[in-house]
Protein backbone atom coordinates (compact mmCIF):
# COMPACT_ATOMS: atom_id res chain seq x y z
CA UNK A 1 0.00 0.00 0.00
CA UNK A 2 3.08 2.67 0.73
CA UNK A 3 4.55 1.75 -2.26
CA UNK A 4 1.93 2.34 -4.54
CA UNK A 5 1.15 5.53 -3.06
CA UNK A 6 4.83 6.56 -3.32
CA UNK A 7 4.41 5.72 -6.65
CA UNK A 8 1.21 7.17 -7.49
CA UNK A 9 2.99 10.65 -5.38
CA UNK A 10 5.72 10.70 -7.60
CA UNK A 11 3.33 10.45 -10.95
CA UNK A 12 1.43 13.53 -9.40
CA UNK A 13 4.67 15.49 -8.89
CA UNK A 14 5.91 14.85 -12.26
CA UNK A 15 2.62 15.44 -13.75
CA UNK A 16 2.92 18.46 -12.22
CA UNK A 17 6.31 19.38 -13.09
CA UNK A 18 5.70 18.45 -16.65
CA UNK A 19 2.41 21.02 -17.06
CA UNK A 20 4.21 23.67 -15.34
CA UNK A 21 6.72 23.10 -17.51
CA UNK A 22 4.68 23.29 -20.70
CA UNK A 23 2.70 26.16 -19.85
CA UNK A 24 5.98 28.38 -19.06
CA UNK A 25 7.16 27.27 -22.77
CA UNK A 26 4.01 28.52 -23.91
CA UNK A 27 3.87 31.75 -22.38
CA UNK A 28 5.75 33.31 -25.11
CA UNK A 29 3.71 31.94 -27.97
CA UNK A 30 0.66 32.89 -26.26
CA UNK A 31 1.95 36.56 -25.76
CA UNK A 32 2.92 36.36 -29.98
CA UNK A 33 -0.18 35.01 -30.64
CA UNK A 34 -2.06 37.92 -28.91
CA UNK A 35 0.02 40.47 -30.23
CA UNK A 36 -0.54 39.22 -33.88
CA UNK A 37 -4.21 38.70 -33.71
CA UNK A 38 -4.79 42.27 -31.90
CA UNK A 39 -2.31 43.86 -34.83
CA UNK A 40 -4.61 41.72 -37.79
CA UNK A 41 -8.01 42.70 -36.22
CA UNK A 42 -6.87 46.92 -35.17
CA UNK A 43 -3.68 47.44 -37.24
CA UNK A 44 -2.35 50.16 -39.30
CA UNK A 45 -0.19 50.07 -42.14
CA UNK A 46 2.59 52.11 -42.18
CA UNK A 47 6.71 52.54 -42.44
CA UNK A 48 9.53 51.80 -40.50
CA UNK A 49 13.06 52.56 -40.35
CA UNK A 50 15.39 50.87 -39.57
CA UNK A 51 17.82 52.88 -37.16
CA UNK A 52 20.17 49.97 -35.68
CA UNK A 53 21.27 46.44 -35.55
CA UNK A 54 22.87 44.03 -33.34
CA UNK A 55 24.27 40.92 -34.21
CA UNK A 56 24.06 38.11 -31.42
CA UNK A 57 24.38 34.53 -32.57
CA UNK A 58 23.75 34.43 -36.28
CA UNK A 59 21.09 36.51 -35.85
CA UNK A 60 20.08 40.13 -36.62
CA UNK A 61 18.16 42.55 -33.91
CA UNK A 62 17.08 44.98 -35.83
CA UNK A 63 15.56 48.13 -33.98
CA UNK A 64 12.57 50.09 -36.46
CA UNK A 65 11.62 53.42 -35.89
CA UNK A 66 7.74 53.61 -36.85
CA UNK A 67 6.80 56.87 -38.84
CA UNK A 68 4.35 57.68 -37.64
CA UNK A 69 1.40 60.14 -40.14
CA UNK A 70 0.36 62.61 -38.14
CA UNK A 71 4.06 63.65 -36.99
CA UNK A 72 3.78 62.49 -33.63
CA UNK A 73 6.12 60.82 -31.31
CA UNK A 74 7.54 57.80 -33.06
CA UNK A 75 8.10 54.67 -31.09
CA UNK A 76 10.68 52.01 -31.16
CA UNK A 77 10.34 48.30 -31.89
CA UNK A 78 12.55 45.75 -32.62
CA UNK A 79 12.58 42.12 -34.58
CA UNK A 80 15.10 39.56 -35.24
CA UNK A 81 16.15 38.13 -38.37
CA UNK A 82 18.28 35.60 -39.83
CA UNK A 83 19.95 37.68 -42.14
CA UNK A 84 20.02 41.55 -42.22
CA UNK A 85 17.02 43.13 -44.13
CA UNK A 86 19.45 46.28 -45.50
CA UNK A 87 21.23 48.75 -44.20
CA UNK A 88 20.25 51.44 -41.54
CA UNK A 89 17.85 53.90 -43.13
CA UNK A 90 15.80 51.31 -44.61
CA UNK A 91 12.40 51.62 -44.84
CA UNK A 92 9.75 48.64 -44.39
CA UNK A 93 6.07 48.43 -44.93
CA UNK A 94 4.79 48.07 -40.90
CA UNK A 95 1.66 47.45 -38.88
CA UNK A 96 1.31 48.93 -35.92
CA UNK A 97 -1.27 49.70 -32.91
CA UNK A 98 -2.39 52.95 -33.02
CA UNK A 99 -2.49 53.80 -29.87
CA UNK A 100 0.72 51.86 -28.48
CA UNK A 101 3.01 51.88 -32.09
CA UNK A 102 5.77 50.03 -30.32
CA UNK A 103 3.45 47.14 -30.69
CA UNK A 104 4.43 46.69 -34.69
CA UNK A 105 5.14 44.34 -36.92
CA UNK A 106 6.98 43.85 -40.40
CA UNK A 107 4.70 42.95 -43.40
CA UNK A 108 1.31 44.19 -44.68
CA UNK A 109 -2.25 43.17 -42.95
CA UNK A 110 -2.11 40.42 -45.54
CA UNK A 111 0.93 38.79 -44.59
CA UNK A 112 0.43 38.64 -40.70
CA UNK A 113 -0.35 35.18 -40.47
CA UNK A 114 -0.82 34.15 -36.49
CA UNK A 115 -2.47 30.38 -37.08
CA UNK A 116 0.97 28.69 -36.64
CA UNK A 117 1.40 30.35 -32.94
CA UNK A 118 -2.61 29.91 -32.07
CA UNK A 119 -2.32 25.74 -32.74
CA UNK A 120 0.87 25.90 -30.43
CA UNK A 121 -0.84 27.65 -27.83
CA UNK A 122 -3.65 25.30 -27.85
CA UNK A 123 -1.46 22.24 -27.77
CA UNK A 124 0.76 23.15 -25.17
CA UNK A 125 -1.31 25.33 -23.34
CA UNK A 126 -4.88 22.95 -23.30
CA UNK A 127 -2.50 20.01 -23.08
CA UNK A 128 0.13 22.10 -20.24
CA UNK A 129 -3.69 22.89 -18.43
CA UNK A 130 -5.25 19.33 -18.67
CA UNK A 131 -1.99 17.59 -17.35
CA UNK A 132 -1.54 20.22 -14.32
CA UNK A 133 -5.29 19.85 -13.22
CA UNK A 134 -4.43 15.57 -13.54
CA UNK A 135 -1.32 15.83 -11.82
CA UNK A 136 -3.29 18.62 -8.68
CA UNK A 137 -6.10 15.67 -8.18
CA UNK A 138 -3.74 12.55 -8.50
CA UNK A 139 -1.95 14.74 -5.80
CA UNK A 140 -4.97 14.91 -3.64
CA UNK A 141 -5.85 11.69 -4.39
CA UNK A 142 -2.67 10.40 -3.38
CA UNK A 143 -2.78 11.76 0.24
Amino acid sequence: MATSTAVLLALSFGLVFLATTSLLVQLQSCLTHRLLSALERHGVEGEAIAVRQDVMAGQARVYFEVRLPDGGRSSEFYELFLTSPGPVGTVMPVVYDRRKPRRAKIGTRQEIDFRAERRLVQVMGGGGLVTFVAGTVLLFVAR
